[in-house]
């Protein structure tokens, strides 16, 4: 019962789905962790049949264009999602952006006002995502071509959720301390090793060369993040949390246009 109400209380916090009423404490929140990549199967699942909606109107309207798809394919996580992961993406690129000293890009990711460096982020990274979904969808594609990128969305929350169990955290409060300091940090990390390595093993089974390549951007990135995190920070945040979680799927995005 735990487990579900940690289920709820993911997509409660983490999606903007409507989802039922359940008290925040740590009894029902130790579990959410690990149920955190269940909002990628949802955004998964809702690009999947994005595309499919997609194909379906194509045998009516022979000219429709691939556009449409892509626009759909990027703005769909950032509904789902509320935004959140996006809202901390462009705090921490605003707080990298200031070179100033780790006390001072704690306070920048604080401030509820974006700065220049974080609207020109989320520019630039809507353009990119975009100009990556059109070139994926100009191709003759079925689901099971798109499989592979669509798995990016687990993973990477899944790669979030480890790192709440294992790395440092920055400050002694926020959202991240909370997560961290109600989660059972042992079995959120064993929970999360034995999926993410089943996935990235079903990836290179079903997928070969493609399977690997996206592994191994989502794990590059995953050292990428740790490595800021730590250096700029003293450890991870809920904004670089978002900012992995944002870089890590456009990152994949990349590999899987350049690779299809």
């Amino acid at each position: 019962m735990s487990f579900f109400k940690s289920i709820i209380l993911s997509l409660s916090m983490f999606s903007a789905i409507p989802m039922p009423r359940i008290e925040w404490n740590q009894k029902n929140m130790r579990y959410m962790m690990c149920t955190f990549p269940f909002v990628g199967l949802v955004i998964a699942f809702l690009c999947g049949g994005w595309f499919i909606f997609g194909q379906f109107l194509a045998r009516w309207h022979k000219n429709l264009s691939p556009a449409l798809i892509a626009l759909g394919f990027t703005l769909i996580p950032v509904f789902v999602s509320g935004g959140i992961h996006l809202d901390g993406f462009m705090d921490t690129c605003d707080a990298l952006e200031s070179h100033a000293s780790r006390e001072k890009k704690l306070e920048i990711l604080k401030d509820s006002h974006s700065g220049a460096f974080a609207v020109l982020g989320c520019v630039i990274y809507f353009l990119c995502y975009f100009v990556l979904s059109l070139e994926v969808f100009k191709q003759p594609l079925n689901l099971i071509n798109l499989a592979p990128f669509l798995g990016i969305f687990v993973i990477s929350r899944i790669l979030s959720a480890f790192a709440v169990a294992v790395f440092p955290i920055a400050k002694d409060s926020g959202l991240v301390h909370t997560f961290a300091t109600a989660t059972i940090k042992n079995f959120t990390a064993l929970w999360c090793s034995f999926w993410l390595i089943l996935i990235s093993m079903l990836q290179i089974y079903f997928f070969n060369y493609l399977g690997i390549a996206l592994v191994a951007i989502c794990l590059s990135v995953f050292c990428l993040y740790f490595v800021m995190a730590v250096k700029n920070f003293g450890g991870i945040t809920g904004d670089t949390a978002g900012w992995f979680v944002q870089l890590c799927e456009i990152s994949a995005l990349a590999v899987f246009a350049i690779m299809l």
